[in-house]
C-alpha cells in the first residue's frame, strides 16, 4: 500500500480533537488517538506547555514531552484572555472531542467546560481527566500519578521501599497512562454512539477510577473469603501501625496474608538473580511449576503434593530450604543458559530487562513497534509506535511532536478566521 493512503487509513481518520492536556495522562490519550488516525490539536500557552522543558536537552523539546506529544498540532492560545476564550468557542464546532486534564472546576471557570461547549456544539465528545473524580470529598484535590497511586493502593501492592523503609513510587506512570488508555477508548466508544444517536456526551475519567480497575480482587469485596484472608490482615496492618511498627515492617505482614490467600508457595512465580543478570518465572499452573522443577532440577519440591500443607510451620521451613536451593542454583549459570533449559521444558521464562535497552531487541524489531520520525529541531529519532494495529485500517505515527504554536493558523483558518483576524489575534498576544 503507497505510503500516502496509509497516512489516511486510520480507524479514526476524519476526526478531530481539541486537547487541552499536561503532563501525561491527557497527552497520552492523545497520542493513541493520533496514532488510531484522528487529527489532534494540542491547545498550548502562549510560552507552550511547561513540560516541554522538563529534563530538556534542547530547549522547548524535552525527550518525555516529545514522546507523549507525537503526531499532534499545536495552537497556541491565551486562555486568559477573553478573546482566547471565544478563539475556543468559535473553533469548537468543528471538533469531533474534546480532552482536558485541567483540575475540576478550570475549564468551567474559564468558560470551556461541558455545558459551555456542548451547546455551542451538542455532537461534542467532552473527556474530562482528573485524579480522584468529579465528585466526593477529594473531588477537588490536586492528584498527580505518585499521589493517586498512593492513594488506590497500588504503591502498597507494589511493596517497594528506600533505604529508610518508606513507600516508594511506581515508576512508570501507571495511573496516568492506564487513564490516557481509558479516555481513548471510552471516546472511541462514545464516537461509535453518537453515530446512532446524533449527539455528544461528557466522559469521567480519573486516575483513582483506573487504579481501582486493575485491583479488582484487592478492592472487591466479598465476605466468605474476606474473614478468612482480607480482615484478619487488615486487622493486623492497623494494630501494626498503631503500635507505631514501621512501614517496610508492616508491608511485610500484609505480605504473608497475601501470599497465603494466593494458594501455595510462588516458588516459581518470581524472579532470581543469574551470573550475569536476571530470570523471571511466570508458572501458574501444576503443568508450568512441573516444567520449572524439571528445569531447575528440583523435582525432588513437593509444594504440588496432596499431602503439602502451606500452613503447616514444618512445611513453611521446607519451602524456604527450597527457595535457598533454587537461588543458590541459578546463580551459578547465566541468564542465556536459564533461558534456554526452562524454555525447552515449556516453563513460562523472561529475562528481566532495562527499558532503554528494548529499542535494539530482536522481538520488538520483529513486531515492527519502533517508528523512526524526522524532528525538525532534534533530528533523527525512534519512537514506540501503536499501542495496537489493525487489519484494514492501519494505525500509525503521524509525526514528531510539534513546535510551539507551529499549527495555530492553519487550525483558526480551518476555524473561521480570516488571516487579518489571525494577524490582529497575534499582535495582540491571544494566539502565537
Amino acid at each position: 500500500m503507497p505510503e500516502s493512503e496509509i497516512n489516511q487509513s486510520g480507524p479514526l481518520a476524519g476526526v478531530r480533537v481539541l486537547a487541552f492536556t499536561q503532563i501525561v495522562a491527557g497527552p497520552f490519550a492523545g497520542v493513541v488517538l493520533s496514532d488510531f488516525g484522528a487529527e489532534v490539536v494540542k491547545v498550548e500557552p502562549i510560552s507552550g506547555e511547561y513540560y516541554r522543558n522538563v529534563a530538556a536537552v534542547v530547549p522547548d523539546h524535552g525527550k518525555r514531552w516529545q514522546s507523549l506529544n507525537r503526531g499532534k498540532k499545536s495552537v497556541s492560545v491565551n486562555l486568559q484572555d477573553p478573546k482566547g476564550i471565544d478563539v475556543i468557542h468559535k473553533i469548537i464546532k468543528g471538533f469531533d472531542a474534546l480532552v482536558i486534564n485541567f483540575r475540576p472546576g478550570v475549564a468551567e471557570r474559564l468558560g470551556i467546560g461541558y455545558e459551555d461547549l456542548s451547546i455551542i456544539n451538542p455532537r461534542l465528545i467532552y473527556c474530562s481527566i482528573t485524579g480522584f473524580g468529579p465528585s466526593g470529598p477529594w473531588a477537588n484535590e490536586a492528584a498527580t500519578d505518585y499521589v493517586a497511586t498512593a492513594f488506590s493502593g497500588l504503591v502498597a501492592g507494589d511493596g517497594k521501599t528506600d533505604d529508610d523503609g518508606v513507600p516508594v513510587g511506581m515508576v512508570p506512570s501507571v495511573a496516568d497512562y492506564l487513564t490516557g488508555l481509558a479516555s481513548a477508548g471510552a471516546i472511541s466508544a462514545a464516537l461509535f454512539s453518537r453515530d446512532k444517536t446524533g449527539l455528544g456526551q461528557k466522559i469521567d475519567a480519573s486516575l483513582l477510577n483506573s487504579s481501582l480497575s486493575i485491583q479488582d480482587s484487592f478492592v472487591m469485596r466479598e465476605p466468605a473469603s474476606d474473614s478468612v484472608y482480607r480482615d484478619p490482615m487488615m486487622q493486623r496492618v492497623k494494630e501494626s501501625f498503631s503500635k507505631g511498627i514501621s512501614y517496610k515492617e508492616v508491608l511485610a505482614e500484609r505480605v504473608k496474608y497475601r501470599q497465603k490467600s494466593a494458594g501455595l508457595p510462588r516458588l516459581y512465580y518470581c524472579s532470581y538473580q543469574t551470573a550475569d543478570g536476571a530470570i523471571m518465572l511466570g508458572c501458574l499452573t501444576p503443568k508450568t511449576r512441573d516444567a520449572a522443577r524439571l528445569g531447575l532440577q528440583m523435582t525432588h519440591e513437593l509444594t504440588d503434593d496432596a499431602s503439602f500443607n502451606p500452613d503447616d510451620p514444618k512445611y513453611q521451613t521446607q519451602v524456604e530450604d527450597w527457595k535457598s536451593e533454587i537461588i543458590h542454583r541459578v546463580k551459578q549459570q547465566s541468564t542465556e543458559y536459564w533461558l534456554a533449559e526452562l524454555r525447552a521444558v515449556g516453563c513460562p521464562v523472561a529475562p528481566v530487562q532495562f527499558p532503554e535497552d528494548l529499542a535494539d531487541h530482536e522481538q520488538v524489531k520483529a513486531l515492527g513497534v519502533m517508528a523512526p520520525l524526522e524532528h525538525p529541531v532534534t533530528g533523527p529519532q525512534e519512537v514506540v509506535g501503536p499501542i495496537v494495529q489493525f487489519s484494514k485500517t492501519a494505525a500509525r505515527v503521524q509525526g514528531p511532536s510539534p513546535l510551539i504554536g507551529e499549527h495555530t493558523k492553519e487550525v483558526l483558518l480551518n476555524g473561521g478566521y480570516t488571516d487579518d483576524e489571525i494577524s490582529e489575534l497575534s499582535s495582540g498576544g491571544v494566539i502565537r
